[in-house]
């Protein structure tokens, strides 16, 4: 139980963190979950940046819009995908961290005679 406990954890603060990736480096990453968000008669996914200037400074809004064949289109916001992106990174983190602690506990300590 220690070792899900401890996989847990580190999914959920390596999960955390790598949530910085599809934000600040790869916007794109939300695409990966149209197949969630977009339905058939807009099956294309797009994601806008938007960006707005303000007495507070610049801000960027990153939204995901489903795209059909003749310009239709639905705005599906970034939070959900986002929520989606979070969750599947704490569950990949978490998997690889219990994968390499069973291989590790699984190799045989030596013995001496």
């Amino acid at each position: 139980m220690p070792r899900v406990v401890t996989a847990l954890a580190t999914g959920l603060v390596g999960g955390g963190f790598s949530i910085v990736i599809p934000v600040a480096i790869w916007p794109g990453e939300a695409k990966l979950t149209a197949p969630l968000f977009c339905s058939p008669p807009t099956p294309t996914p797009m994601v806008v940046s938007d960006t707005f200037h303000d007495s507070d400074g610049t801000s960027t809004n990153y939204t995901l819009y489903c795209v059909g064949d003749h310009g239709t289109l639905t705005n599906e916001g970034f939070a959900l995908p986002m929520l989606v992106m979070l969750t599947a990174h704490i569950l990949i983190v978490t998997a690889l961290v219990l994968l390499i602690r069973s291989r590790s506990r699984t190799t045989p300590t030596p013995t001496t005679p």
